[in-house]
C-alpha cells in the first residue's frame, strides 16, 4: 500500500502520524512524509528579499525537523519511509502529490469539529477528501493517545453497496488484533418524502439494514477477532451515523465513497463529506472502483 502522510508540523497532523503508526498493517507500507510549504510572495528588487530567503530557510529547517520526529514513530515499522518537501498551496499541493505517486491512501489531520469547522469548506482536509483521487483518512483526537489501555473503537458504515464491499476490502489490509472493537453499523433511514403514508415500509428499512451488517460481520468473520453488529433508526443516513459513533465514544468511522464526478463533489449533503465534517471522530473515507466489489445496490457515501 502506498500512503501518503501529510504533515506541517501542528499537534493536529502529529496526532496523524501517531495514528498511522499505530495501525498493524500486514504488507509492508511505502510511506511518503510530505510537507507543503506556502513561500511568502515578494518582489524580486524588494529590499526583504533576503529576509524573506532567511524565512524560507527557516521554513525548510523546521520541516525536515517535524518530519525526523515522524520518522521515528515509524521506527521498526514494516515501511519504507521517505520525505517530501514541496511549495505551493497546501491543498491542491497534496491532491497533486497523491495523484503523481499513485497513493492508495492519504492521512491528514484535521484541527476540530467545531461549529466553525463545519463550515469551512475550504479547509484543508475537507478540500483533499472531496479532491483526492484515493482514500482518505482524516485523523481527529479523540483520547486515545493519552489512554493507551483501552481499545480502539472502530465503527463501519455498511449497506452491502459495492463502495460498502471495498471498505470492507481495505479495512482488511490491516490486522485488527483483540485490542479493537469493530461494530458494522446500518442505518435504517428515509428521506422525508419517503414515509408509510406514501407506502414505503420502514420495518423492510430495518430488516434490509440488518441483513446488510450480517452480510458485511460474516466477511469479517475470522479476520477481525470481534466484531459487533448495530442497526440505527434515523430519517437522516449521515446525521445517524454521527450520532452513533458520539454515543459509542468511536475512534474511526470507516465509509465507501462512490467516486470523484464533479456532480459527486457538488453534493454537499453526501454521506461521506457530512460525517467528515460533523463527526468527532476520525473518519477514513474509502475510495476504490465500486466495480471490482460484490454487490450492485446505491451506496451510502
Amino acid at each position: 500500500m502506498r500512503v501518503l502522510l501529510a504533515t506541517d508540523g501542528s499537534k493536529c497532523s502529529e496526532e496523524a502520524a501517531w495514528f498511522l503508526s499505530r495501525l498493524p498493517h500486514q504488507d509492508k507500507l511505502d510511506l511518503t512524509i510530505l510537507t507543503v510549504l506556502s513561500p511568502p510572495v515578494t518582489s524580486f528588487y524588494s529590499p526583504t528579499k533576503d529576509l524573506m530567503a532567511e524565512m524560507i530557510q527557516e521554513d525548510q529547517a523546521y520541516a525536515e525537523q517535524r518530519q525526523k520526529t515522524v520518522i521515528e514513530m515509524f521506527e521498526g515499522a514494516n515501511a519504507n519511509v521517505e520525505c517530501q518537501i514541496v511549495e505551493g498551496d497546501s491543498r491542491e499541493a497534496i491532491v497533486d502529490f497523491a495523484t503523481q505517486c499513485k497513493a492508495d491512501l492519504v492521512v491528514l489531520g484535521a484541527k476540530g469539529h467545531s461549529q466553525i469547522d463545519r463550515i469551512l469548506l475550504g479547509s484543508t482536509s475537507d478540500y483533499v477528501a472531496t479532491h483526492a483521487p484515493c482514500s482518505v483518512l482524516v485523523v481527529r483526537p479523540t483520547g486515545l493517545r493519552e489512554q493507551l489501555d483501552r481499545s480502539l473503537r472502530v465503527t463501519v458504515a455498511f449497506d452491502d453497496s459495492p463502495a460498502s464491499h471495498a471498505a470492507l476490502d481495505e479495512l482488511l489490509q490491516f490486522r485488527w488484533g483483540s485490542q479493537t472493537e469493530l461494530t458494522v453499523v446500518g442505518v435504517a433511514g428515509f428521506a422525508p418524502v419517503f414515509n408509510p403514508d406514501f407506502g414505503f415500509n420502514p420495518e423492510a428499512l430495518q430488516q434490509e439494514a440488518k441483513k446488510a451488517v450480517d452480510v458485511a460481520a460474516k466477511r469479517l468473520q475470522g479476520q477481525v477477532s470481534e466484531v459487533h453488529t448495530q442497526v440505527v433508526e434515523h430519517d437522516h443516513i449521515a446525521e445517524g451515523l454521527v450520532r452513533y459513533t458520539e454515543e459509542a465514544k468511536s475512534d474511526l468511522l470507516v465509509i465507501g465513497d462512490t467516486g470523484r464526478s464533479a456532480l459527486a463533489r457538488a453534493i454537499l449533503g453526501s454521506v461521506s463529506r457530512y460525517t467528515l465534517r460533523h463527526a468527532s471522530c476520525g473518519v477514513w473515507i474509502t475510495r476504490h472502483n465500486a466495480g471490482d466489489a460484490k454487490s450492485s445496490e446505491p451506496s451510502v457515501g
